[in-house]
């Protein structure tokens, strides 16, 4: 028997999180219509946190199906070396593996964060560190400023996502 605590962290919207996707977009000087630069991103982490870092490991380093993570305490974002091969070929799903992270280590980083435990209770979206980070990451590769109207296929090529990434984005605006 699996004892699963939830995690909580301060609440987020969605229109918050959209705000502060636009407000990241605006400092790296990446406009609304623009390709979301994953991999690049990674490179500026210094710029918004001192000492920052990522680190690139054999697959084998990670357990089974952790494809990255994010240490605040050690200020670095940890990438299964297949994943960020993935993200610099252009593959949507390790792409946004990596944006997913950057946001975890945004958020943790510049809100801090409360955490609480809730026993028999589940969380709700907004209060969910996963759900927050799916969210700010899908902000970030797919500005709802931009894609607005646009069809999966299109928020596919111009975006560099996956298709499911696109269909659940668009289906938020």
């Amino acid at each position: 028997m699996e004892f699963y605590q939830p995690i909580h962290v301060e609440p987020k919207s969605r229109l918050e999180l959209r705000a502060l996707a636009h407000s990241i977009r605006s400092f790296l000087n990446i406009e609304p219509d623009d390709y979301f630069p994953a991999v690049e991103v990674l490179e500026v982490l210094q710029f918004f946190v001192p000492d920052a870092y990522f680190e690139i490991v054999p697959v084998s380093d990670l357990p089974p199906n952790t494809h990255a993570y994010t240490n605040i305490s050690k200020k670095s974002i940890v990438i299964r070396e297949d994943v960020y091969d993935g993200a610099c070929k252009g593959n949507g799903r390790d792409r946004m593996t990596i944006v997913h992270e950057f946001a975890h280590f945004f958020m943790l980083c510049f809100f801090g964060f409360k955490l609480t435990r809730s026993f028999g209770q589940s969380i709700k979206a907004y209060c969910d560190p996963e759900w927050q980070a799916k969210c700010l990451a899908g902000e970030l590769m797919m500005d709802s400023r931009a894609i607005a109207g646009m069809d999966a296929s299109t928020v596919v090529e111009k975006y560099g996502v996956s298709e499911d990434a696109a269909i659940m984005q668009l289906s938020k605006i």
